[in-house]
C-alpha cells in the first residue's frame, strides 16, 4: 500500500463540538497527520515582525523540519490578523507530515509555492481533511531562478554563495551553526536558500532544514534561517546580509563550496550532475557523512589547485584517491568506468610531480586501481606537456614497473609507455630491447623509435673526466636535490 503524506491546519478558531474552548489548535486534520499532532504542534507558530502595523503585508514563514530520521514537516504559515473574536495577532498553518521517502526527488525549497498549499484554515465542520496522494512543487523556484540570481549579482554574489555553502556543509555535518539570512525582500530569502540547495544533490538537500522567516533568529535551530533587518541585530553566528551581499563571522570558503558555487555560477548544471552522479553512488547514510561523500565526489573533480586544498598533499594522484576512498566504491557498487573517466578529467591539467604512483594508488582495491591508473594513462596519453609536467624520475620508475606487471598498459597508452621506458632509472639495455621489440609488433613509429633509443644508448656513453662506467653497473641514478 502506498504511503500518503498528512496534513493540518492550525489557527485560532471559535468553539466546536470537538474543542470546547475556542482559541489557537488544530482545525482539520488528515488520517496520516492525527498521530502525529504532537510534533506538529511546536511548528506551527508565528511571531510579526515588530513594530509592523496592519498596513503592511507580513512575510511568509515557509519551513521545513526533520524532527527525526523518519519524519518530514513542512509548514506555511501566513498572518491573517484578527481572529474569531476581533483579536488582533493571528495566524494560520498548514503543515504537512511525510516521510523522507515521500520527499525523493525533490528539494524542500522547491515547494514554497506548491499549489496544494492551502489559502485559508478549514473549519470543524467540513470533516477533516484527505492525505497527500504526493508533495507537488511549485514553479517558482527551480535552476533558472537561481542563475537569474547569480548573473544579476556577479562575482560579488557568487563569493557570497561560497560562504554561504561552506556554513551550509558545515551545519549538515554538524561542524558548526547555521546561517541567518537577512532581508527586507522575503523573495529574496527564498531566492538564496534555492542558491544554496542547488548545488547540493538532491538527496543532501532533502536534509537542509530552513526557515524563510522568523522574528526571533537568535533562538532558531535550522541550518537556514530567514529574517527581516529589524530582527537580525544582535544575532550570533554567521549572518548573510542579502541586500547588499556582505556577512558577518563568515567563514573563509572551503574548496567544496568554492567548487560547487563556480560550477553553478558559471552555469556549469553538467558539473553539479556529475557530482550528484557520483555523490548518489554512496550508501544512504547520515548527513555527516553524506557532507563528506560531497567533499569527496568535488576533490574529485576538482582543479590541481582546489585537489591540493582537499588533500592537504602536492600530488593530485594522492588527493583523488583519497576522495575515491572516501566514497567507499565497494559498498556503493560505483562503476569502475565511472571513476577511471573521472580520474581522466581531474588529472588532465595537473602540474605537480606524481612522484611514486604505484604507492597512491595502493590504498585502492580491485578493480578500483586499474581504472584510476587507465583513466590517469588517458590523461598522460593525450597531452605531451602533461607527461613532461608529472612524469618525474619516481613516477617513470614506478609506473615501468607497472608496465612489467601489466603489458596490456602499453598498447592503450603507447607514447606515455614510451616516455616512461626512455627516463626511468636503471639499466638502459633491457629498455632498449622492450621498445625494439614492441615497434616491431607495431606500438611505435620508426622517428620515435629511433630517438628513445638513441637517448638509451647517450646514456650508455662514458661521464667526462670519469673512468668508463656503464650506468647499469652504478645503480639507479638519483635525482640532484
Amino acid at each position: 500500500m502506498t504511503r500518503m503524506a498528512g496534513q493540518a491546519h492550525y489557527t485560532s478558531a471559535p468553539p466546536s463540538t470537538d474543542a470546547p474552548h475556542g482559541g489557537f489548535r488544530f482545525t482539520a486534520v488528515s488520517p496520516t497527520a492525527r498521530p502525529a499532532l504532537d510534533v506538529l504542534r511546536p511548528l506551527t507558530g508565528y511571531a510579526r515582525p515588530p513594530g509592523r502595523d496592519r498596513h503592511h503585508p507580513f512575510p511568509v514563514a515557509f519551513a521545513h523540519d526533520r524532527p527525526d530520521d523518519d519524519a518530514v514537516v513542512l509548514t506555511r504559515t501566513v498572518f491573517t490578523g484578527q481572529d474569531y473574536s476581533g483579536r488582533w495577532g493571528n495566524h494560520f498553518c498548514h503543515a504537512w507530515y511525510a516521510t523522507p521517502d515521500e520527499l525523493a526527488g525533490l528539494r524542500p525549497v522547491e515547494l514554497w509555492d506548491s499549489p496544494d498549499w492551502a489559502p485559508a484554515p478549514r473549519c470543524d465542520d467540513d470533516r477533516g481533511l484527505p492525505d497527500l496522494a504526493q508533495l507537488v512543487p511549485g514553479s517558482a523556484v527551480g535552476p533558472g531562478r537561481v542563475t537569474r540570481l547569480l548573473a544579476g549579482t556577479g562575482a560579488p554574489g557568487v563569493r557570497l554563495l561560497e560562504r554561504l555553502l561552506t556554513v551550509v556543509l558545515r551545519a549538515l555535518a554538524g561542524e558548526g551553526p547555521g546561517a541567518t539570512l537577512v532581508s527586507a525582500d522575503p523573495d529574496r530569502v527564498v531566492d538564496w536558500m534555492a542558491a544554496a540547495s542547488y548545488p547540493l544533490p538532491v538527496g543532501l538537500a532533502a536534509r537542509l532544514t530552513f526557515t524563510t522567516y522568523t522574528a526571533r533568529p537568535q533562538d532558531d535551530h535550522h541550518h537556514l534561517t530567514g529574517t527581516r533587518p529589524e530582527n537580525g541585530e544582535g544575532v550570533t553566528g554567521p549572518v548573510f546580509h542579502l541586500d547588499r551581499l556582505t556577512g558577518d563571522e563568515c567563514p573563509e570558503p572551503g574548496p567544496a563550496a568554492r567548487f560547487l558555487a563556480g560550477a553553478l555560477g558559471s552555469g556549469r548544471l553538467d558539473v553539479l550532475d556529475t557530482v550528484a552522479e557520483l555523490w548518489d553512488a554512496g550508501p544512504a547514510d547520515d548527513a555527516g557523512a553524506g557532507v563528506r561523500r560531497l567533499r569527496a565526489a568535488c576533490a574529485l573533480l576538482a582543479p590541481d589547485t582546489d585537489a591540493e586544498a582537499f588533500a592537504g598533499d602536492g600530488s593530485p594522484l594522492v588527493g583523488f584517491v583519497r576522495g575515491v576512498a572516501e566514497l567507499r566504491p565497494q559498498e556503493a557498487g560505483l562503476a569502475p568506468e565511472r571513476l577511471r573517466d573521472a580520474a581522466a578529467r581531474h588529472l588532465a591539467d595537473g602540474t605537480a610531480p606524481l612522484g611514486d604512483v604505484r604507492a597512491a594508488l595502493a590504498p585502492l582495491p580491485e578493480p578500483y586501481r586499474p581504472a584510476v591508473l587507465a583513466g590517469l594513462l588517458s590523461a598522460l596519453e593525450a597531452s605531451a606537456e602533461l607527461r613532461t609536467a608529472t612524469l618525474d624520475m619516481q613516477a617513470c620508475a614506478s609506473l615501468a614497473a607497472l608496465v612489467e606487471e601489466t603489458p596490456d598498459l602499453l598498447a592503450a597508452g603507447p607514447a606515455t609507455a614510451l616516455h616512461v621506458l626512455r627516463r626511468a632509472p636503471g639499466e638502459p639495455r633491457p629498455a632498449a630491447l622492450r621498445i625494439l621489440r614492441l615497434f616491431r609488433q607495431g606500438l611505435w613509429e620508426e622517428a620515435e623509435t629511433y630517438e628513445a633509443l638513441r637517448d638509451l644508448a647517450r646514456a650508455e656513453e662514458p661521464e667526462p673526466e670519469r673512468a668508463p662506467r656503464l650506468l647499469w653497473r652504478r645503480g639507479p641514478a638519483r635525482e640532484k636535490e
